[in-house]
């Protein structure tokens, strides 16, 4: 580390303050005495608007503001539209002492409230308290924004099948039981697919596993595409895929995802074939429906699919 970094670090830049004061003279005394206590003063604003606007453009690490301003907005009227557009922090200069603007400043939060006249000591105390309070509530602000973050992504890494990037078993579920819920409340046609990729275990045995898990991948993207971002797409695990759509014609579907899958055979050069068997089953909402139920119907009826092609093709 340089001896410049060295200086940089054991003295610091002063704190930016906006001053805030309608009165010239008082301003003027603030903006000397702020300075001498060691602090930047990097504007100031005369009326609220006015505050309101350098808040933005300028960025002070602290807004000393008086309370009884002239003009269209006071100064707590101004504290409160600065810290919703700019969140920086403010304190507050005032010669009342009167509950009722005591009440209504408390209320837009203000990091000090320091009543007139006042030693220096008083105001540096403010100064110093206010900010250290701002940097400790943005580091907590910042620590719950990344552990929230942290934990939408672990939730991701729970719900989604990582070789796919469909919804694993868990995450399928959790979000088909509650479509169902609604489709049985609301009366909507819902149906389930159940899919099977043919021929994994020759593809994983002849070119291998890599290969594998690109037929996989495969057949999933195929699987995305021809559902709509509102149905849910599922992997179950192994070869098996799964998705809970609303759609009345399950057949016109069905030859859907078909066509796509011949041709991707068709164009794809890849040195294997995708091949699905489907099965499918609607929601019976006169019953006690649950997505295991729809599952097992549909996939009845892809093993009941599997062996009529196998009779036909003997």
């Amino acid at each position: 580390m340089s001896m410049e970094q060295d200086a940089d670090e054991d003295n610091p830049a002063p704190a930016s303050i906006l001053l805030v004061e309608d009165e010239g003279i008082v301003a003027h005394d603030l903006q000397e005495t702020l300075t001498r206590l060691g602090y930047r003063i990097s504007g100031i604003a005369s009326e609220g608007a006015q505050a309101v606007r350098m808040a933005q453009d300028l960025q002070p690490e602290l807004v000393v503001m008086d309370v009884g301003l002239r003009g269209e907005i006071d100064g707590i009227q101004a504290a409160r539209l600065i810290q919703e557009r700019s969140q920086v922090p403010v304190i507050f200069l005032t010669g009342h002492s009167d509950p009722a603007t005591l009440q209504r400043a408390v209320l837009t939060g203000p990091l000090g409230y320091i009543v007139k006249p006042f030693q220096e000591v008083e105001l540096r105390c403010a100064i110093e308290v206010a900010m250290h309070k701002h940097r400790a509530d943005v580091a907590m602000r910042e620590r719950e924004e990344a552990l929230r973050r942290n934990a939408e992504l672990l939730e991701n890494l729970t719900l989604v099948d990582e070789l796919t990037q469909l919804k694993n078993r868990r995450g399928f579920f959790e979000l088909a039981e509650q479509a169902l819920k609604v489709a049985k409340r609301e009366q909507h046609m819902l149906a389930l697919f159940f899919m099977d990729l043919n021929g994994l275990k020759v593809i994983n045995d002849t070119l291998g596993h890599l290969i594998g898990d690109a037929a996989l991948r495969d057949a999933a993207t195929l699987i995305k595409q021809t559902f709509r971002d509102a149905d849910i797409v599922g992997r179950m695990g192994g070869d098996e895929f799964v998705a809970l759509a609303h759609v009345g014609d399950v057949h016109a579907l069905t030859r859907r995802v078909r066509e796509h899958i011949e041709a991707f055979n068709r164009d794809s050069g890849r040195p294997y074939r995708v091949e699905l068997s489907i099965g499918t089953a609607l929601v019976d909402h006169s019953g006690d429906e649950t997505i295991e139920s729809l599952i097992g119907r549909a996939d009845a009826a892809m093993y009941e699919e599997k062996r009529a092609t196998k009779e036909s093709a003997g």
